[in-house]
Protein backbone atom coordinates (compact mmCIF):
# COMPACT_ATOMS: atom_id res chain seq x y z
CA UNK A 1 0.00 0.00 0.00
CA UNK A 2 1.53 3.32 -1.09
CA UNK A 3 1.52 6.67 0.71
CA UNK A 4 -1.56 9.24 -0.59
CA UNK A 5 0.33 11.79 -3.02
CA UNK A 6 0.40 14.98 -2.04
CA UNK A 7 0.11 17.70 -5.02
CA UNK A 8 3.53 19.91 -5.44
CA UNK A 9 3.32 23.87 -5.16
CA UNK A 10 3.99 23.77 -9.03
CA UNK A 11 0.78 21.90 -9.00
CA UNK A 12 -1.32 23.81 -6.32
CA UNK A 13 0.21 26.87 -8.30
CA UNK A 14 -1.48 25.78 -11.68
CA UNK A 15 -4.54 24.62 -10.38
CA UNK A 16 -5.38 27.91 -8.45
CA UNK A 17 -3.99 29.64 -11.64
CA UNK A 18 -1.50 31.73 -9.84
CA UNK A 19 2.73 31.65 -9.89
CA UNK A 20 4.54 29.25 -7.51
CA UNK A 21 6.12 32.40 -5.74
CA UNK A 22 2.79 33.72 -4.64
CA UNK A 23 2.18 30.54 -2.62
CA UNK A 24 5.35 30.73 -1.27
CA UNK A 25 4.81 34.17 0.34
CA UNK A 26 0.95 33.54 1.26
CA UNK A 27 2.55 30.32 3.28
CA UNK A 28 5.09 32.56 4.78
CA UNK A 29 2.37 35.71 5.58
CA UNK A 30 0.20 32.53 7.17
CA UNK A 31 3.33 31.23 9.05
CA UNK A 32 5.20 34.38 10.39
CA UNK A 33 2.47 36.89 10.12
CA UNK A 34 -0.25 38.53 12.48
CA UNK A 35 -3.72 37.84 11.97
CA UNK A 36 -4.47 41.75 10.99
CA UNK A 37 -1.79 40.87 7.90
CA UNK A 38 -2.83 38.45 7.06
CA UNK A 39 -6.30 39.66 6.41
CA UNK A 40 -4.51 42.71 4.51
CA UNK A 41 -3.26 40.22 2.53
CA UNK A 42 -5.90 38.17 2.15
CA UNK A 43 -8.17 41.03 1.37
CA UNK A 44 -5.72 42.37 -1.02
CA UNK A 45 -4.98 45.89 0.43
CA UNK A 46 -1.12 45.29 0.25
CA UNK A 47 0.79 43.37 -2.07
CA UNK A 48 0.98 40.02 -1.43
CA UNK A 49 5.09 40.16 -1.64
CA UNK A 50 5.14 43.40 0.81
CA UNK A 51 3.07 41.77 2.97
CA UNK A 52 6.00 38.55 3.11
CA UNK A 53 8.25 41.24 3.89
CA UNK A 54 6.56 42.27 6.41
CA UNK A 55 5.63 39.07 8.38
CA UNK A 56 9.74 37.85 7.66
CA UNK A 57 11.25 41.11 9.14
CA UNK A 58 9.07 42.36 12.08
CA UNK A 59 7.49 40.98 15.30
CA UNK A 60 3.88 40.83 15.23
CA UNK A 61 3.16 44.21 17.28
CA UNK A 62 5.13 46.19 14.95
CA UNK A 63 3.80 44.54 11.91
CA UNK A 64 0.26 45.85 13.64
CA UNK A 65 2.17 49.25 14.11
CA UNK A 66 2.75 49.11 10.70
CA UNK A 67 -0.70 48.08 9.42
CA UNK A 68 -2.67 50.86 11.77
CA UNK A 69 -0.10 53.58 9.63
CA UNK A 70 -1.10 52.25 6.36
CA UNK A 71 -4.29 54.34 5.83
CA UNK A 72 -2.63 57.40 6.62
CA UNK A 73 0.64 56.98 4.20
CA UNK A 74 1.18 58.17 0.72
CA UNK A 75 2.26 55.60 -1.33
CA UNK A 76 5.95 57.24 -2.01
CA UNK A 77 5.85 56.70 2.12
CA UNK A 78 4.96 53.23 1.98
CA UNK A 79 7.24 52.38 -0.78
CA UNK A 80 10.21 54.42 0.75
CA UNK A 81 9.66 52.13 4.57
CA UNK A 82 9.44 48.94 2.82
CA UNK A 83 12.36 49.23 0.94
CA UNK A 84 14.17 50.20 4.32
CA UNK A 85 12.35 47.01 5.67
CA UNK A 86 13.52 45.36 3.23
CA UNK A 87 16.85 46.07 2.88
CA UNK A 88 16.97 45.75 6.63
CA UNK A 89 15.90 41.57 6.49
CA UNK A 90 18.73 41.67 3.68
CA UNK A 91 20.96 42.74 5.79
CA UNK A 92 20.21 39.99 8.95
CA UNK A 93 20.17 37.15 5.92
CA UNK A 94 23.90 37.82 4.90
CA UNK A 95 25.16 39.03 8.41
Amino acid sequence: MSAPMHPTMQELADSAGVSRRLLFQAAAVHRYGCAELVKTAHDGLLAMKHCETLAKALPHDEQREFLAELPTMTPRQRHDLLAIIKGDLLYRTWS
